[in-house]
């Protein structure tokens, strides 16, 4: 009896020292999205119409490290958003749900091409004309961290936005209008 005891317990030792040796093996999914996490940025640059804009958005770990929360606000318009990303096991991919102060949201998937580089695709619920965006978000060198998107827009691809963004000042933030006084 105690050697089949033993041999269980071994067994059980064994088996709990491979999973761990796996778990420690797989790829931290999050990994390329590490240098823009826990910091604000401030982004300069122009909007689909080509006018100038400002954005204030904000990198934070949620959900004990098993997501990011972006929040971001416009300085210059009413008008941000919060974005939750995720990784799904079951279609071993980044997703990512994005709501909007304009009453519109998103639903897409984040794919980390190379440490620092984004590119994300999604689905637009809510919005008038705008069916799809699609981005590419790349951290360079200098720490500066460069936005282009293009939204399908009445079945024709247009132009988006682009930003370059720069880590903000001390004590900058997001910040939405007050909308419930």
């Amino acid at each position: 009896m105690r050697i089949h005891i033993r041999a269980l317990l071994v067994t059980i030792a064994v088996g709990l020292t491979a999973i761990t040796a796996i778990r420690a093996a797989e790829p931290d999914p999050y990994a390329a999205l590490a240098p823009f996490v826990g910091k604000v940025w401030r982004g300069e640059g122009s909007g689909p119409d080509g006018k100038p804009m400002v954005d204030v958005t904000r990198w934070d770990w949620a959900l004990g490290g098993k997501a990011i929360r972006t929040t971001h606000a416009l300085t210059s318009a009413p008008y941000g958003g919060e974005t939750m990303i995720f990784w799904d096991k079951a279609s071993n991919s980044l997703i990512y749900h994005y709501f909007t102060t304009a009453g519109f949201h998103t639903q897409g998937t984040m794919v980390a091409e190379a440490p620092g580089r984004l590119v994300a695709e999604e689905a637009v619920s809510g919005h008038p004309t705008i069916t799809r965006v699609r981005s590419v978000s790349v951290l360079d060198a200098g720490g500066s961290m460069n936005v282009s998107s293009e939204y399908l827009d009445g079945g024709q691809w247009k132009p988006g936005h682009k930003m370059t963004y720069r880590p903000a000042p001390a004590g900058v933030e997001p910040v939405f209008p007050d909308t419930r006084r």
